[in-house]
């Protein structure tokens, strides 16, 4: 397994600017033999910070498929005066990052139940994106739900990827959700949380993947867990706000 406290370098293979918001770096090992983490980890990037003796950490959460141990990706989203966003939105493409990982214990429960729901926001799909990939040639007929919430159609983002995967997944369907929808958006409008209504998890055996803004996920437990009296196992979340 990885050394969490050994200072991982990773060189920029490739820098894609999906909206001017979201920035994905596709990143190489270059300072040991192997990278090993478990579909739903995240790693803490050391930013540089001028003046002082240390570097701030921020937690990012890993984009790719755990077969991968030579690199992966990671998803960021721009905040402003972050010392973080700044940082990655100044990197021209040459440069070494150094990070700290793999951290996180919301992995991908096994044997899975038959249908699997994920709801993100922001960022939050980098984490369901890691596990779809790594776990489809195991499970390839489980019934899979992304709902992906974004402001305005300008943020829709992954949609490409996700087609990919709608492509070899015979079940998998994804809607973007939109808060800030202009009148010629046809598709689903509101916020992620407004849609359980939609999902048949009274019926079927479920488990839930949160990701993303506190608010939301504070909205979904209350729902699930509280009013519905679902098993605390069968959600899980990770909150980036």
């Amino acid at each position: 397994m990885a050394n969490l406290r050994f200072l991982y370098e990773f060189k920029i293979n490739q820098i894609i600017d999906h909206t001017p918001e979201i920035r994905e770096l596709v990143l190489e090992l270059t300072n040991n033999p192997e990278f090993s983490f478990k579909a739903g980890q995240f790693v803490m990037l050391h930013v540089p910070v001028e003046g002082a003796a240390k570097p701030a950490l921020r937690a990012y959460s890993i984009a790719s498929t755990d077969e991968q141990k030579n690199g992966f990706k990671l998803i960021f989203k721009y905040v402003e005066n972050g010392v973080a966003s700044r940082y990655v939105w100044d990197l021209k493409g040459d440069e070494t990052l150094k990070f700290t990982g793999p951290f996180g214990k919301v992995f991908f429960k096994e044997p899975p139940t038959e249908q699997i729901v994920f709801l993100n926001t922001g960022s939050g799909v980098s984490q369901h994106f890691s596990f779809l990939e790594s776990k489809m040639k195991q499970y390839p007929n489980l019934k899979y739900t992304l709902y992906f919430g974004v402001r305005k159609e300008a943020d829709i983002y992954y949609e490409s990827e996700l087609k990919r995967l709608q492509q070899q997944l015979p079940n998998f369907e994804y809607h973007y959700i939109l808060s800030r929808a202009s009148d010629e958006w046809t598709g689903k409008k509101g916020y992620v949380q407004h849609y359980l209504k939609d999902i048949p998890y009274k019926e079927v055996p479920t488990t839930f993947y949160l990701c993303g803004n506190g608010g939301m996920i504070k909205e979904v437990k209350h729902q699930l867990l509280e009013l519905d009296g679902l098993d605390k196992s069968s959600v899980w979340a990770e909150a980036f706000d």
